[in-house]
């Protein structure tokens, strides 16, 4: 029987994400998006919830549904949002240990070797960390190398 994996499980982030907006992405590693997601449910629950939703809550009962709408939603989307970046990373991780050539890796473009991300052939420069790459000219090599061949 083959064991799965915990790592990057997206319905172990989706769990998480319920527990608490941010919580699926930190077991991502995603520590920012945690954050941006943890920061808007605090702000929605400040200036979108009437404060009788909130004494209602804190006082141990159930208040009205629609109130608390808004956290609900934003905690929805966080979850959804959790579930989906652990089942793409899942599948670019079974792509890449699986060797097999598919449409991504048949038209992979040269990656950058400083920061690792794909470039465009055609430019001299990377366009994500700006390093310059040292491109020869191939009209200037050919002649060096006819140059060379005829002395």
């Amino acid at each position: 029987m083959a064991r799965e994996s915990l790592r990057n499980n997206p319905v172990l982030a989706a769990l998480l994400g319920t527990v608490m907006a941010g919580l699926g992405h930190i077991y991502l590693r995603r520590w920012l998006r945690a954050l941006g997601w943890l920061g808007v449910t605090v702000a929605t629950s400040t200036l979108a919830v009437p404060d009788s939703a909130v004494s209602t809550i804190r006082s141990g009962t159930l208040p009205d549904p629609i109130a608390i709408l808004p956290i609900v939603l934003i905690s929805a989307a966080s979850v959804f949002d959790a579930y989906l970046i652990a089942k793409m990373r899942r599948q670019t991780e079974s792509a890449d240990t699986d060797g097999s050539v598919g449409p991504a890796k048949a038209d992979a473009s040269p990656a950058c070797p400083t920061c690792g991300k794909p470039v465009d052939p055609d430019l001299e420069f990377c366009h994500w960390c700006t390093t310059e790459f040292d491109v020869e000219d191939v009209t200037e090599r050919t002649q060096l190398d006819e140059n060379y061949s005829n002395d």
